[in-house]
């Protein structure tokens, strides 16, 4: 699959309509609306679409390894969130149990929950701040690589101040 909004973004930066896209292409008006409407064309045409903008055809490839990896981090954040929520409850139902059987005191059980909760208040402290935590992500653009700050939507390299910002944060 190509990326359908790196094509328009070319395109847009250079000023050109799609008409004009197709002349210095040599590819149909209708190829081009294609292109940028579904994200699918020949070899051909990603060849010429790349010759018209001055690139390699493979970097107009949708970066797959990105959206893999941004549906991983996903599942994984809703997995984490839904463990440290399972741990706090039975962690509150077991020193609830506890108290009530008589095995702790209630200032006892009080520490314990005051713990629990700072616990899991701290866990989900990180795992937001590392959400939201700006990256670092390597861009092959016309001139070669490059490296820009992108929000987390992306993937790919955490900077070194991160555990800074949690505790700033928290």
């Amino acid at each position: 699959m190509i990326d359908k909004d790196l094509i328009k973004k070319l395109r847009i930066e250079r000023s050109w309509s799609q008409d004009q896209l197709s002349s210095v292409s040599d590819l149909s008006l209708r190829t081009i609306q294609r292109i940028e409407n579904e994200g699918t064309c020949s070899l051909e045409s990603k060849k010429a679409l790349g010759s018209a903008f001055e690139i390699n055809a493979n970097d107009l490839d949708v970066n797959t390894a990105a959206i893999n990896t941004l549906a991983s981090n996903n599942r994984g954040r809703k997995l984490g969130f839904t463990g440290t929520a399972v741990g706090l409850g039975m962690a509150y139902v077991g020193i609830t149990i506890s108290l009530t059987a008589g095995h702790i005191t209630s200032s006892e059980a009080g520490l314990y929950y005051g713990g629990v909760g700072a616990f899991c208040g701290l866990s989900g402290c990180f795992q937001i701040v590392i959400e939201q935590a700006p990256l670092k992500k390597r861009i092959y653009g016309p001139k070669g690589p490059f490296y820009r700050t992108v929000r987390r939507h992306n993937e790919i390299y955490i900077d070194s101040n991160i555990f800074a910002r949690i505790i700033t944060v928290c």
